[in-house]
């Protein structure tokens, strides 16, 4: 079985999972920008534009970037296996194991990688009608009790913070976008799409969070910032189903989507390997280093580096695959 994905699938699943990834990093995961976030959501947008329409164009910088693609992308899956845990552990009162809420969803998404790119694609198409029908009821319904002056100060921690916030969402959209590698050809629509699309999203969900609760300045923790998302006491309670689906919906994707990205990158190392035992191997790595205690050192460490890395590993792909004129070799790739 070989693992594959059409352009447009790989657009909308790729859509999807950064407005997702984006959204959870600066909002539950690293929220060091406070009321800056929705700044550096789109700071984070503009940067990876340029990578993403790199990739877009040019087959050699795909073929360079299989390898550390498929592991920045495995170690994100795994983060977000924490992250579906945590938040699975916040619904389960009865204080159920790590191992016990991971299993069932990885068995869950290895089946749904299983079906292949398309499946994950056509699926985000699906969910991109439904979640916008979902939001709009949860924003009708919640309208008086947005709050604009809690968006002050605008600028949260400080333009330093929000430059920080903006390099870890050009890193979290490298790993949530990895798919885009995928498709043999060159994609020039993806270059605004993808990033720009997926992060504005991101931006106006953090928006919209901050206008229904003020900015913790002790930070909190994880659980105490998932609390103020899906119960922050100020919305009618019939609307924290809307939000759970909402929540729970989306990581599931974003899951699916670095899964199979990362999953098909290591076939395109082993190229006679079947895709079928790739798929778990990766589900289970992931799943095992989210039970681990090293994880969060070790995403933390990785986090300001990404985007950086991927960045110079284009630029050396498409120099060493310059013309002799300076013209990149990249368009004309089949």
């Amino acid at each position: 079985m070989k693992l594959t994905i059409s352009p447009k699938s790989a657009r909308f699943a790729a859509l999807a999972a950064v407005a997702a990834r984006v959204f959870l990093g600066l909002m539950v995961e690293a929220p060091t920008t406070r009321n800056g976030a929705w700044l550096a959501a789109i700071l984070g947008g503009l940067l990876a534009a340029p990578w993403v329409y790199c990739i877009g164009r040019c087959k050699p910088c795909r073929e360079l970037l299989a390898v550390p693609l498929a592991l920045l992308t495995a170690l994100d899956a795994a983060s977000m296996f924490a992250a579906l845990a945590r938040s699975a552990g916040y619904l389960a009162l009865d204080r159920s194991p790590a191992v016990v809420l991971l299993l069932p969803t990885g068995i869950a998404l290895a089946w749904c990688v299983r079906r292949n790119g398309d499946a994950i694609g056509y699926g985000a198409m699906i969910w991109a009608r439904l979640a916008t029908a979902l939001l709009l009821i949860v924003v009708l319904l919640q309208w008086r009790y947005y709050r604009p002056l809690w968006l002050r100060p605008v600028l949260g921690e400080g333009w330093i913070s929000i430059l920080e916030g903006g390099t870890w969402a050009a890193g979290w959209i490298t790993a949530a976008a990895s798919v885009l590698v995928l498709p043999d050809g060159p994609d020039r629509r993806v270059s605004l799409i993808v990033p720009l699309g997926g992060t504005a999203v991101a931006a106006a969900l953090i928006a919209l969070q901050l206008m229904m609760t003020p900015a913790n300045l002790n930070g909190g923790g994880w659980l105490n910032r998932l609390d103020t998302l899906l119960c922050n006491g100020r919305a009618p309670l019939y609307l924290q189903l809307p939000m759970i689906v909402f929540w729970f919906a989306g990581l599931c994707h974003l899951l699916a989507c670095e899964l199979f990205a990362s999953a098909a990158l290591a076939q395109r190392v082993f190229k006679r390997t079947d895709g079928r035992p790739i798929v778990l191997v990766v589900v289970g790595t992931a799943i095992a280093l989210a039970g681990t205690d090293a994880l969060p050192k070790l995403t933390a460490a990785i986090r300001p580096l990404s985007f950086p890395i991927a960045g110079l590993l284009t630029a050396v792909s498409m120099l060493f695959n310059a013309r002799k004129g300076g013209r990149v070799d990249c368009a004309s790739e089949n």
